[in-house]
């Protein structure tokens, strides 16, 4: 209140004034309390809602991440096997191949005589190249021959020991004769070499 009021009220009014500004400050402070009561409540709950969104991010970021890592895996996976789809596809066709390879080496292993007859030697001629093509058809589709040398140590990942012979030629373990060659389709064993081995 301004002072010419204060004048003309008596010391009662004036004491009754005061303790209404006093009971308006204490309602006041007590607002200011309860306001900043629910502040701290309301940011203590903003808090634990905080935490509990940084830990639901946390989960799916993992899960994310293990998804992200599956879906590489099969990809690797799959990019795998097509790729050996690719490269081992003819497998089968080679394997039944490789008899008409014996066949037609068996057939060019001995030269007809100079007195033969003109079609046993044309057949031998045809034989010798149909078996050069089949050699060259072999070379492009990294199909490759396993033929050991007489001497050489048996492998038991290429040759198929058959038989063993005492040998004073080549020493114990080593191939004494090549049998029937072997075919290996790029890395992949297709048929081992068969081979009679030195005791």
């Amino acid at each position: 209140m301004s002072e010419a009021k204060n004048k003309d009220l008596n010391p009662d009014e004036i004491s009754q004034s005061a303790d209404v500004n006093d009971s308006a400050d204490v309602v006041e402070s007590d607002q200011e309390i309860d306001e900043s009561v629910e502040a701290v409540e309301g940011s203590q709950d903003t808090l634990s809602e905080l935490e509990a969104a940084q830990h639901e991010i946390a989960k799916l970021k993992d899960a994310f991440l293990r998804a992200k890592a599956e879906e590489d895996n099969v990809r690797r996976r799959a990019e795998k096997e097509v790729a050996n789809a690719r490269k081992f596809a003819i497998e089968g066709f080679a394997k039944e191949m490789l008899n008409v390879y014996d066949s037609l080496t068996l057939a060019t292993n001995n030269e007809p005589a100079e007195d033969a007859d003109e079609t046993v030697k044309s057949i031998y001629e045809g034989s010798k190249i149909t078996l050069s093509q089949l050699n060259s058809a072999f070379t492009k589709f990294s199909l490759n021959k396993i033929a050991p040398e007489v001497g050489d140590k048996l492998d038991p990942n290429l040759h198929q020991a058959m038989s063993m012979v005492e040998s004073e030629e080549v020493e114990s373990g080593c191939i004494i004769t090549v049998i029937q060659a072997g075919f290996e389709l790029s890395d992949r064993l297709l048929r081992p070499a068969m081979v009679v081995v030195a005791k």
